[in-house]
């Protein structure tokens, strides 16, 4: 690569970092609050700090419970608890949010952003400006995944730099400068992490079209859909305990993560299983069975979908930390804050910069 490309790569890392500098900073601030977002809901909701067993019988309950309490067709998704985070959170139509007790009794509903958590997730991908901000926060991390790019290309050539260490011997700007090049180089990837699967949070309808438009379309597709399927109907098997304990022996060794109730659009309990490995916390292993007839029509093995699928899933639980390893949000609290004094390095030796050149100008330019 010649010096013309490095020197277009530093200009291009340093006037796009500068101007989006505060905006990452924010953004990733909020973002390394919100993987510890269970932890902070057990320190505000005392039914949250309570021991569970999320047995098919107690989730049964709560099932029924929530389907007591609400309309089916107010009902999306109801996430159950678990031993660790014993409160089971409902998504209800006209953005409004509800959590119960390992009981089923309603302890806390809201609309929106209304809990201070809910808030700052908001804050973190929409910028509290709804799909607009959305949008903002999915260009921006377009852009720096181009900025990650350039700045690896442009520390290229000074990489004999590297072993100098990571904590600035002083706050001239050279050392601010050498400290800002090695954390980014050693962030890069873990970065990158971050802004790929960002991106397709941000651009949900986008990144499915692209990636699993084809894929799914295909003959092959679903074809095994309705294999390992029971064959048990009638009497009450359509009810949720009965449903739940049809979802666990069809798949061995899975948990149960998360239902949808029938309604006036499916006849359907949709249980969500993960299995032993599995990424995401809602479950992706499916089980649809009737709720009058009681049968099994289609069952989804997440472990047989076609990788670009299991990675596209995977972007949510990889981007929010809410993969069960305490060890993996540690990994992303300090990718987070080695991503801020990346932002703020860069940003002071950009304005130290541009304040040199101005002192250096002639008068009158």
């Amino acid at each position: 690569m010649t010096n013309k490309a490095f020197r277009w790569s530093r200009a291009l890392h340093a006037w796009g970092g500068a101007t989006l500098a505060l905006l990452v900073l924010l953004n990733t601030a909020t973002g390394t609050l919100l993987v510890w977002k269970n932890e902070y809901v057990r320190l505000t909701v005392p039914e949250a700090r309570v021991e569970f067993e999320p047995t098919a019988a107690a989730l049964a309950r709560i099932a029924s419970a929530v389907e007591a309490q609400f309309d089916n067709d107010e009902i999306l998704l109801i996430q159950f608890g678990t031993q660790q985070f014993p409160l089971t959170k409902i998504t209800l139509t006209d953005a409004r949010y509800a959590y119960c007790d390992i009981r089923g009794n309603i302890v806390d509903e809201w609309v929106q952003n209304e809990r201070f958590e809910e808030w700052l997730y908001d804050l973190h991908h929409r910028l509290l400006l709804e799909n607009t901000g959305l949008t903002i926060v999915g260009l921006m991390g377009l852009a720096l995944i181009i900025l990650v790019v350039a700045g690896v290309i442009s520390f290229w050539p000074l990489r004999r730099a590297f072993p100098r260490g990571l904590w600035p011997k002083s706050i001239a700007r050279p050392h601010l400068l050498n400290a800002h090049r090695n954390v980014g180089i050693i962030e890069a990837l873990p970065f990158l992490l971050m802004l790929v699967t960002g991106v397709v949070l941000a651009f949900p309808e986008q990144a499915e079209k692209l990636l699993l438009e084809s894929v799914r379309s295909s003959e092959e597709y679903g074809a095994g859909f309705a294999e390992k399927v029971d064959a048990i109907s009638g009497g009450n098997s359509g009810d949720w305990l009965p449903a739940m304990r049809r979802a666990l022996a069809t798949f061995p060794g899975a948990k149960i993560r998360s239902a949808q109730v029938p309604n006036t659009f499916s006849p359907y309990r949709i249980i969500g299983l993960q299995q032993s490995g599995g990424l995401h916390p809602q479950g992706l292993s499916k089980v649809y069975i009737d709720a009058e007839g009681g049968y099994m029509d289609v069952r989804i093995d997440d472990t047989k979908l076609p990788l670009v699928e299991r990675l596209y899933s995977a972007s949510y639980p990889l981007h929010t930390g809410k993969v069960d390893s305490m060890s993996y949000k540690l990994f992303l609290t300090v990718s987070g804050l080695l991503v801020s004094a990346l932002s703020v390095l860069g940003l002071v030796c950009f304005i130290g910069k541009v304040k040199r050149q101005r002192g250096a100008a002639p008068d009158g330019i």
